[in-house]
């Protein structure tokens, strides 16, 4: 396992009293309570302070090579040459293996490299540094912490950065820091760790992947990880469990316990549980207060519109069984009573386009069950679906 830094490298202003020298201002940089001294780079700072073993270093051909050079402790000539070769405009990635290798004995570990990007002020650049971000990615492990430091370079490469970011947080790579350096008029200056913005991103995503796919898993991982209250925790994880199975008369139940809960979501101290408190709601209040063949009708609706059509033919088959058995006044939940219906109703030779639709129905959705062949196609399946769903809909809930 590796500590990695990702940094990206400005320009810097003009040094006092030289000319041809740029260079970052020095000063006092704050890292939860520790006080680094008279730092140009705040990638110093916060390679000491988390002891860093592997850099890579972002910056254009005009960026602070030369400074860069001199803080890992480069000989004279390299630092000179460096300093010739930006101010011509020559630096390349190939000349920066050089460096690269004065960083790999600094750390005394090999890895580190240094790469060149354009401004990004086209979408030509911004596509190649992106590709430059691929790269990086393609280096980094499992099992590696990552950190970045986004305090200089443009703008448009900080932003980059937290794609990266993203890409890495969704590969399960650990983010140890997201890190700005605050340069203050008063030092010392605070290192900020924006590491939030990538929580809430993952929230968002997760309340994303609840509405527009049913998977409640990552919502019920990223409840998992928290101190919230162990009541909203396990309600939301059970009722995650019900749905990412499907289980429709296990999902009606959980449903109803975080009807209940739900202003604890509301009021809780979490910002996170708010932001998905409504989310919740709106999904609870669509299937609450419903009899079992509403809810699963719902249920089937719901899939649907999001895409989820296997599970749909299973719900709307569902339903259709336990309309006609309320038809019956029959419990819906007793499986003599749903092979009563399907004997009574279902099973009948009678020829009628009920009876007609609802087998299609049932013959996609044993197909689907039961893995077996079927002579309607997916996309006849899924063409039809919406067709099928209006019309039993109507037929069995006519009075």
């Amino acid at each position: 396992m590796a500590k990695v830094l990702i940094t990206l490298l400005g320009t810097g202003k003009l040094a006092k009293g030289d000319l041809e020298k740029n260079e970052y201002i020095g000063t006092d940089y704050i890292i939860d309570g520790t006080i680094y001294k008279d730092k140009k780079f705040v990638a110093s700072a916060i390679i000491e302070h988390y002891d860093i073993n592997k850099v890579f270093i972002i910056g254009t051909k005009e960026s602070m090579w030369d400074n860069v050079a001199e803080y890992f402790g480069a000989n004279e000539d390299l630092i000179l040459d460096l300093l010739e070769k930006k101010e011509k405009g020559l630096i390349n990635e190939e000349y920066l293996i050089k460096l690269s290798n004065v960083i790999n004995k600094y750390l005394t570990i090999e890895g580190s490299k240094c790469f060149v990007v354009e401004e990004g002020t086209t979408e030509e650049e911004i596509l190649k540094i992106f590709d430059k971000f691929l790269e990086i990615l393609s280096m980094v492990s499992k099992n590696d912490v990552v950190y970045f430091d986004i305090t200089h370079l443009f703008r448009s490469v900080s932003v980059m950065s937290l794609i990266l970011a993203e890409l890495m947080d969704i590969k399960e790579i650990k983010i140890g820091g997201i890190f700005y350096g605050m340069l203050s008029k008063k030092p010392p200056s605070p290192i900020v760790d924006l590491k939030v913005l990538l929580e809430f991103l993952s929230w968002a995503r997760a309340i994303r992947d609840l509405k527009n796919y049913g998977n409640s898993t990552s919502l019920r991982n990223l409840l998992q990880k928290t101190e919230i209250d162990e009541d909203i925790k396990n309600s939301v994880v059970n009722f995650s469990y019900a749905l990412s199975i499907s289980h429709m008369f296990a999902l009606e139940q959980e449903i109803k316990r975080l009807k209940g809960k739900i202003n604890k979501f509301k009021k809780s101290e979490s910002k996170f549980v708010n932001l998905i408190s409504e989310d919740l709601e709106k999904f609870i209040n669509r299937f609450s207060n419903k009899t079992v063949s509403e809810f699963q009708f719902e249920f089937a609706k719901w899939n649907i519109e999001n895409e989820n059509y296997a599970i749909a033919y299973i719900a709307l088959a569902e339903a259709v069984i336990s309309a006609l058995c309320e038809k019956e006044n029959i419990d819906p939940k007793i499986k003599d009573n749903r092979d009563y219906i399907k004997e009574k109703y279902l099973n009948s030779k009678t020829k009628n386009a009920f009876i007609t639709i609802y087998n299609k129905v049932r013959n996609i959705r044993n197909a689907i069950a039961h893995q077996s062949s079927s002579k309607y196609s997916p996309k006849e399946g899924i063409d039809k679906i919406r067709e099928y769903y209006s019309l039993l809909y109507k037929y069995v809930k006519k009075k």
